[in-house]
């Protein structure tokens, strides 16, 4: 289950229809009570898109407005205290209009965030990618590269910092492992108390976004 109330059903190659249908009715209950709640929870269900913009990483906010003269290409323009998108006439081209802002934004602001921290831990990575991911605030790979979720932006600094230390440390070991979580701690004393936080940061998250992700 994905917030506001997304189902994803993973299944093995090849099963029959029938049996994941099967599968979906004997847990009807569960899914519909879990999306209830999840809604409940949501600091934002609606799928709308917004009439501002609060990102909590940055400690700043926009007013959002939507300007329907016809524009060659879309865009959003911002200013300190106010966004106007520009050429997207239906929802879902608004939508998308602020998701590639909130990317842009995201890198702007993690990539020296993750070099700063690089000099404090001295643990570089090779490269940086910003994602919009469903359900991971970021990973790691084993080629050394950081793949960090845009949706971070909404989360608290304490938070953005801590999953960037957590990160940052899979690059020395690639698991979940006592000298892992060691690593961590050096650089985050609070590091599993903010772990567990981090379970509850997608009700931060706006559903307008989580429609796109």
């Amino acid at each position: 289950m994905h917030p506001p109330g997304r189902v994803e059903i993973v299944v093995p190659r090849r099963m029959p229809a029938q049996e994941v249908e099967s599968f979906v009715g004997k847990h009807a209950t569960w899914i519909r009570e879990t999306c209830e709640a999840m809604n409940r929870r949501h600091c934002d269900p609606s799928t709308q898109p917004p009439e501002k913009i609060s990102l909590a990483a940055l400690q700043r906010e926009w007013s959002v407005s939507y300007n329907q003269k016809p524009c060659a290409r879309l865009r959003v323009a911002e200013s300190e205290f106010s966004l106007d998108v520009f050429g997207a006439n239906d929802d879902v081209a608004r939508r998308q209009a602020l998701l590639n802002w909130l990317r842009r934004k995201a890198r702007a602001y993690m990539v020296p965030a993750v070099g700063k921290l690089a000099l404090e831990t001295g643990l570089r990575p090779r490269s940086i990618q910003i994602r919009s991911q469903r359900s991971r605030w970021g990973s790691c790979s084993s080629s050394k590269t950081l793949s960090l979720n845009l949706c971070l932006l909404f989360l608290e600094p304490e938070l953005v910092r801590y999953l960037l230390v957590h990160e940052l440390c899979h690059l020395r070991h690639m698991n979940h492992s006592q000298r892992f979580w060691a690593l961590v701690e050096q650089f985050s004393p609070a590091g599993r108390m903010l772990d567990e936080r981090l379970a509850d940061g997608w009700t931060q998250v706006p559903g307008w976004l989580l429609v796109e992700l």
